[in-house]
């Protein structure tokens, strides 16, 4: 009996030894990728030329107009598209949760796949109808109408918004599904009119789904880089401001680029604490014991809601056709003509293999990285609760609030000296993308690890296997479909990032978003459009195959 308890002694001491590593190295890595670099940013944006401390950079940031109003212009932009998106989602979201319209399961897969379409394609889709010389521009000048132009401001709000609009769809419809009809039943029977019943129940209840959703629009919209960039013409955003800075200073003092981007990670962090505290307030426990029937109006007044339900969702999609339909066009620079050709997909894989390949190959190392980090980080977070992993937990999560402009310049600063040389190699590409994601497969893995009974894992190691054999044989096997759904949509989003490698990347080691964005710029619009649609054929496939794996789980892990 002695042997068996020193053993059972000696397990658990393995047990805190190992996960304890385990922890102070996840811990390292987000010191010396994350903290560090923006710690750097920081203090870079804080020295004069000759090494003192100042606060001259702020200053004239704020003071100098064409710098400053990028920060309004940065707040107005996301507010836009922030109201905008509302009133595009909210009814449709009704229409899913509440109305008997067909093809529900359709049109929610048909939904998530704007979210994992790059912005920065769907402003170039725009630009390919509505620009200068766009085919629905072109149409009209022929009868002697001139539309107004799609560049600037509108033309940024309009392709975040029906990028955007489905984090507000998803998650409201989810919430209106969720509610019990038994709640509804009782203000019923009390006498609540079906007025009433929505506005004292259905809105509260619904309204932290709501907010969040509208809170995680803007804060996305706020960092964006790539639209802003292709279709803003001259409307400057913080993103792209800081851009400019870091292109003009390169080679001399990075000091207004860092202060730039410490400006926009302020700004997003308040935004996201903001979110937190204002969703926290308002957070409801609900268990749905018997679904709300949807309702079966009318045929006309069905087939009138189904056909705007579709048309909204349809109208967030036109950006990818357009694009592959754009892809099949003779070009000749930023000519198209309307004859079938594949010259365009010959151009970019004969000339820009390395870049296609590339992207594949970086997108996929950084995913392995952050499933492989992210479970054991979701495990220590959920199953080793101390004041530890609650620190380590809060720092997984900052890449939230750090958009990946300031990702850029802060590896740029941080890894350009001895004694950690990065710059000009392909590493600092991918352990930036690793830091990015890092918290898209923390929570995956802590949903799913959060569904799992710890008992099994602890039965397991009662027989005495090893805590670390036990959890890649027990737990990690449990936990396959939330890692494998996690992975993927890291994946997607890893090979579609374009904010912090437009700063990071270097000549052999372009990806094919830097291809898109080159090709756009020089007007290249045939070759643009190839590439693009194959990033998103790479992008859907995986997304559908996802949406499809959890059916219901799946607007969760998007």
């Amino acid at each position: 009996m002695c042997c068996v308890k020193r053993g059972a002694r000696g397990g658990m001491r393995i047990r805190a030894d190992v996960w304890t590593s385990v922890t102070w190295i996840a811990f390292t890595l987000l010191v010396v990728l994350l903290i560090i670099p923006l710690g750097r940013l920081l203090w870079v944006s804080l020295l004069t030329e000759d090494g003192g401390f100042t606060l001259k950079h702020y200053r004239e940031f704020l003071a100098y107009p064409y710098y400053s109003r990028t920060i309004g212009h940065s707040f107005l932009v996301s507010g836009l598209v922030t109201l905008a998106a509302l009133v595009v989602a909210v009814p449709v979201a009704f229409l899913i949760a509440r109305v008997d319209i067909p093809g529900k399961a359709v049109l929610k897969s048909l939904a998530i796949l704007p979210l994992v379409s790059p912005p920065f394609i769907g402003a170039y889709s725009w630009i390919l109808l509505f620009g200068r010389a766009g085919y629905v521009t072109s149409l009209f000048q022929n009868v002697g109408i001139t539309l107004p132009t799609v560049y600037g401001m509108h033309g940024i709000v309009l392709a975040l918004t029906l990028n955007l609009y489905p984090f507000v769809l998803l998650m409201l419809a989810g919430a209106l599904q969720d509610l019990d009809q038994s709640l509804e039943e009782a203000a019923q029977g009390l006498g609540s009119s079906p007025w009433r019943i929505f506005w004292t129940l259905t809105v509260p209840v619904t309204m932290p789904s709501l907010l969040g959703g509208a809170l995680l629009v803007f804060l996305t919209a706020f960092a964006e880089f790539g639209a802003p960039m292709i279709i803003g013409e001259g409307y400057q955003v913080l993103p792209t401001i800081v851009y400019s800075l870091f292109v003009n200073e390169m080679g001399s003092n990075p000091a207004m680029a860092s202060t730039g981007a410490a400006i926009l990670v302020l700004c997003t962090t308040g935004i996201l604490l903001f979110q937190y505290w204002l969703v926290g307030r308002r957070r409801y426990g609900m268990t749905q014991l018997r679904p709300i029937p949807p309702v079966r109006p009318r045929p006309l007044l069905r087939g009138v809601l189904t056909a705007y339900a579709y048309l909204v969702v349809g109208l967030s999609l036109v950006p990818a056709l357009v694009v592959a339909i754009t892809s099949f066009f003779e070009s000749r620079g930023p000519v198209l003509y309307p004859n079938f050709s594949l010259g365009n997909y010959q151009e970019v894989v004969f000339n820009v293999p390395r870049a296609i390949a590339n992207s594949f190959v970086l997108s996929s190392a950084s995913a392995l990285l952050d499933i492989l980090a992210g479970t054991l980080i979701a495990y220590l977070v959920v199953r080793r609760r101390s004041a530890i992993t609650a620190a380590l937990d809060s720092c997984v999560m900052i890449p939230y609030a750090v958009p990946g402009t300031v990702i850029g310049v802060a590896f740029i600063v941080a890894f350009n000296k001895p004694p950690i040389v990065l710059t000009g190699t392909f590493l600092i590409l991918l352990l930036a993308y690793f830091v990015r994601r890092l918290p898209y497969a923390v929570r995956a893995g802590s949903a799913i690890l959060h569904q799992i009974d710890p008992s099994v894992e602890e039965a397991s190691i009662s027989l005495g296997v090893s805590p670390l054999r036990s959890f890649a044989k027990v737990t990690a096997r449990l936990m396959l479909p939330g890692i494998v759904s996690g992975g993927i949509l890291t994946w997607v989003q890893t090979i579609t990032e374009i904010s912090a490698t437009i700063f990071l990347y270097f000549g052999a080691w372009s990806t094919i978003t830097v291809v898109i964005y080159r090709q756009v710029s020089s007007s290249n619009f045939g070759s643009a459009a190839a590439a693009s649609t194959i990033l998103l054929v790479a992008v859907f496939i995986p997304v559908l195959f996802v949406n499809w794996m959890l059916g219901e789980r799946a607007v969760t892990a998007v």
